[in-house]
This record gives C-alpha cells, sequence and structure tokens, in this order.
C-alpha cells in the first residue's frame, strides 16, 4: 500500500493598523500558528480554535479596558509552488478571551465568525485570540509543504 502524506502549516501575518498618532500602543504577538500537520490527499482535515498547539492563537495588548476591532483576512487556498489546496473557515471558527487567564477550552467569547467585524475590550493580559480552519486536499492532492497568510487588523475603536 502506498501511502502519500501532505505537510501543511498556515503562516500567520500579522498587520497592526492605528487610527492615529495620539492613540496608544498596541501589539500583537502571534503564539501559534494554525498547523494540520499530515494530510491525504482525498481527506478534509480540520483543526478547532479550542486545539491547543495547533489552533492560530495571537495575543493582542495595549491599554487594558480600551474596545478593539478584530478583522481577519483569510485565506481560501494553501499554496505551494503552483499548486492550491482549498480552505474553509466557518461562521464559528474563532473565538477570544479578554481574562487574565484565558481559556482556550472554555473561551470568554466563543463561536465567533472571523469574516466578520469583531468586537472586545482589552483585559488586564491583554485579548488573546483563536482560529481553526479546515483545509480540503483533492484526491490526486500533489504532496508538499502548503502554506498560506492570515491578515489580521487590530485598532482601537476610540470607545
Amino acid at each position: 500500500m502506498c501511502e502519500r502524506r501532505i505537510l501543511c502549516s498556515l503562516v500567520c501575518g500579522v498587520i497592526v493598523l492605528l487610527f492615529s498618532v495620539s492613540t496608544p500602543a498596541q501589539t500583537i504577538t502571534i503564539n501559534n500558528n494554525l498547523l494540520f500537520g499530515n494530510i491525504y490527499p482525498g481527506i478534509p482535515k480540520s483543526v478547532t480554535k479550542y486545539t491547543a498547539g495547533a489552533a492560530s492563537e495571537f495575543l493582542v495588548t495595549g491599554t487594558a479596558g480600551n474596545e478593539i476591532s478584530i478583522d481577519f483576512t483569510l485565506p481560501t487556498y494553501m499554496n505551494q509552488g503552483g499548486f492550491n489546496m482549498q480552505m474553509i473557515f466557518t461562521e464559528n471558527d474563532c473565538s477570544f478571551d479578554t481574562r487574565a487567564t484565558p481559556s482556550q477550552s472554555a473561551p470568554e467569547y466563543d463561536n465567533q465568525d472571523p469574516w466578520s467585524t469583531l468586537y472586545g475590550r482589552l483585559g488586564s493580559a491583554g485579548l488573546t485570540i483563536w482560529l481553526g480552519g479546515t483545509i480540503v486536499p483533492k484526491l490526486y492532492q500533489k504532496s508538499g509543504a502548503y502554506s498560506a497568510s492570515i491578515v489580521l487588523t487590530v485598532a482601537y475603536t476610540g470607545s
């Protein structure tokens, strides 16, 4: 029996957008990339937002109590050379937590839609965001290391 595995990971890119110079500073730290591991042709694979070490994890820090908007630009495909693999992000693939000790398995704000603008207030330890997703390899998917970028834009709302 011949076994073909495809190694997949998702490289998370980050863009921080501030409205003005007088806005307090904020930072985004990527604690974990979205990692799918070994994939088999024709078999979709999901990583939930609850999967520690595999789900994307971002930490947003700044002035506690300030409201921020959170926007994702999500890829629809992972790429390797000239080959693509479909990606799917659903309306409940995101969660976030503003508590001092955030819980990935029981987040404060669960089942958030990464396709919509999200709003939250920075807690004393910031705001932690988790993102899961699904990849759908073709039956004859070319093997290799596939990647894509997630762009996260965070801005103070002034509220």
